[in-house]
This record gives C-alpha cells, structure tokens and sequence, in this order.
C-alpha cells in the first residue's frame, strides 16, 4: 500500500497523516515527532552531543546496510558467524569502545538515534542471541534503553511482538 495524494512526493509506508498533510519516511517521522513534542533535547543536549549523534546514526546505518545484506541474502546463511566476524564486529567492536562508561549511546540522557542503535542491535541479537558476549558496553546500552519505563511497559504489554522482524518473503528466519 503507498499512500499517493498531492501533498506527498514520497509515497511509503510508513507514513503519519497530520491535518492535510501526509508524512513518509522513519526518520522524517520521528523528526517531526520531536518537533512537534517540542523536545529539540532528543538531538543532543549541545553540539557537541548532536554532532556525535549524527556520527552515530552514519556508523548505525552502516551497520543496518552490512546486516541486511546479510538477512536478504541467502547463500551468505550458511556462513554466518563468518559474515558476522567480518562485517559486523569491526563496528560492533567500535561502538563498544564508545559506549564505554555511558548509560546511553552519546551519554547519560536519551537521544533520538539511541532507537535507531537499539533497534539495530535487537536484530543483531536475534540473529546472534551471543552477539553481545563479548561487547558488554553495548549489552550495558541495550539493558538501559529496556529499562526505560515506557519502554519496559511497552515490551510487557499484549502489544508489544518480537516479531516478525522481516517480512514473511525474506529468506532468513529468525529462531523464536
């Protein structure tokens, strides 16, 4: 389903309608969100926190690219720990070191990408229940953003589902 009407170039889902308008993308989305809540502070407290967030959300990304062409690819299945070591750790191991001492990925207070790095590392862990044996910084980062209040009650509701995280088509299956 996309959603076309004159007010949106970008027909997508997800999408968010507000009054006339029709908003697409993830992360226009969550912008928008923030905007609207007037909370400025999820992108860093000052410069200093949004310019590392912004490094963060290019290392993430990077991350999410290698492991997607992992999950969608299914002759690279079979040698995954492999693919893993390879592609993965390298930045794994470097997010680590710079989690080292924070309760969050840029410090001590919430930020908007630490979604985009938790959501990034949930797959990961999914994939590699042991991935994070090894980067206990990063296990740290993950076990705060669980503990969140809103965040805990979430994954303790009826709505909350840990999966399906790919599409049914995709050729990598995720153990429960």
């Amino acid at each position: 389903m996309c959603i076309r009407d004159s007010n949106n170039p970008f027909p997508n889902l997800p999408y968010l309608k507000v009054g006339d308008k029709t908003l697409t993308e993830s992360e226009a989305i969550a912008y928008f969100l923030v905007f609207h809540a007037n909370r400025a502070d999820l992108f860093g407290a000052n410069d200093d926190e949004r310019v590392q967030a912004t490094a963060v959300r290019g290392v993430v990304a990077d991350l999410r690219r290698d492991l997607f062409a992992f999950l969608w690819d299914a002759s690279k299945h079979a040698e995954q720990a492999k693919y893993f070591e390879e592609k993965l750790h390298p930045r794994l191991t470097r997010l680590n070191a710079f989690a080292a001492g924070k309760k969050h990925i840029i410090g001590d207070n919430l930020n908007l990408v630490d979604f985009a790095v938790y959501q990034t590392l949930y797959i990961i862990g999914r994939a590699d229940p042991k991935a994070f044996d090894n980067y206990p910084n990063l296990q740290n980062i993950i076990n705060n953003f669980n503990a969140i209040p809103q965040i805990k009650a979430y994954h303790e509701s009826d709505a909350f589902k840990n999966k399906p995280i790919l599409p049914p088509v995709a050729p990598y299956k995720f153990n429960a």
